[in-house]
């Protein structure tokens, strides 16, 4: 997993770099002339310096569609300018300049609830069963479709509004709740991640099966 800076003060950038390297993790930056990420690298966060140009880098949007957090910089903490960072997709904020333990704590955190991608893949079949390669369980027509949805949109985070759909408006808490201990019954590996005020992301491969 990797960080990505966009338009950061050369003093924040600093403090980040040496969060990163504490912490473990890349950091790339999205600046003209700088090195694109390795595309088989994940985003775990970006931090964007709120009012200076982005330099083609994704939007607080784009981010949560890959799976990847945004993070305001803003130059003070103030309601007004918080709250439009919020209406704006930010998920957290933070004030310039960047203090090193907030930074690593919050990185920490991030690097903890997002864990790699899972390279077992299961198979979801037309009969209504999910198989790892020692075990099977079968699935109602909820949480196949839940998984089907989540599968169509691997590493990113899909919101709780379209896996309602995607359940026939069953309530997705108790769906996901139950798929989370079949889970752990067919010891796939996968886990379902529910990502705070913005939806669920699949940490694992599956694959749809017709017969």
């Amino acid at each position: 997993m990797y960080v990505l800076a966009q338009s950061l003060t050369p003093e924040d950038l600093a403090v980040l770099a040496d969060a990163c390297a504490e912490v473990g993790l890349t950091l790339h930056h999205s600046e003209p002339g700088s090195a694109p990420p390795d595309p088989s690298d994940a985003l775990l966060v970006s931090f964007h310096r709120v009012g200076a140009d982005p330099a083609g880098g994704p939007t607080a949007q784009e981010l949560k569609e890959i799976g990847g957090y945004a993070v305001a910089v803003l130059d003070g903490i103030a309601a007004g300018a918080v709250l439009a960072a919020v209406t704006n997709g930010y998920s957290f904020t933070l004030a310039s300049p960047l203090r090193r333990p907030r930074l690593v704590e919050t990185l920490t955190y991030l690097k903890h609830i997002t864990p790699p991608e899972n390279t077992q893949v299961l198979t979801l079949d037309g009969a209504g069963s999910l198989h790892s390669p020692s075990k099977s369980t079968p699935v109602t027509d909820a949480e196949a479709g839940l998984l089907r949805m989540l599968a169509a949109r691997p590493g990113q985070i899909v919101s709780r509004e379209d896996l309602t759909e995607a359940t026939g408006g069953e309530d997705v808490s108790r769906v996901t709740s139950v798929l989370k201990q079949k889970l752990l019954d067919i010891d796939s590996g996968a886990k379902l991640l529910k990502i705070p005020h913005l939806g669920f992301r699949l940490v694992g491969t599956v694959r749809q099966d017709a017969r």
